[in-house]
């Protein structure tokens, strides 16, 4: 009866164990995921804002273009 109980312990044991280096394991893992985020974030940030430059460009190049056209061609 008490080698059942010693044996049963042991096994408990290994459970508990098996489950901290678990939670250690997906800890880790959740670290890496928040910083594989904020650097995506970042990232999608920067590009975002490039993409809003160059469009806000493209934009005044077509009104400047627009602006001469009609002034080569007399128009305004």
């Amino acid at each position: 009866m008490c080698q059942k109980m010693v044996l049963e312990l042991q096994i408990l044991q290994e459970v508990a164990s098996s489950i901290t280096e678990e939670t250690i394991y997906l800890r880790k893992q959740e670290e890496e995921l928040e910083l594989h985020d904020s650097t995506t974030n970042t990232c999608m940030f920067w590009l975002s804002l490039l993409s809003f430059f160059i469009c806000m460009s493209v934009a005044g190049l077509q009104l400047w273009h627009l602006k001469t056209f009609f002034q080569k061609n007399k128009i305004l």
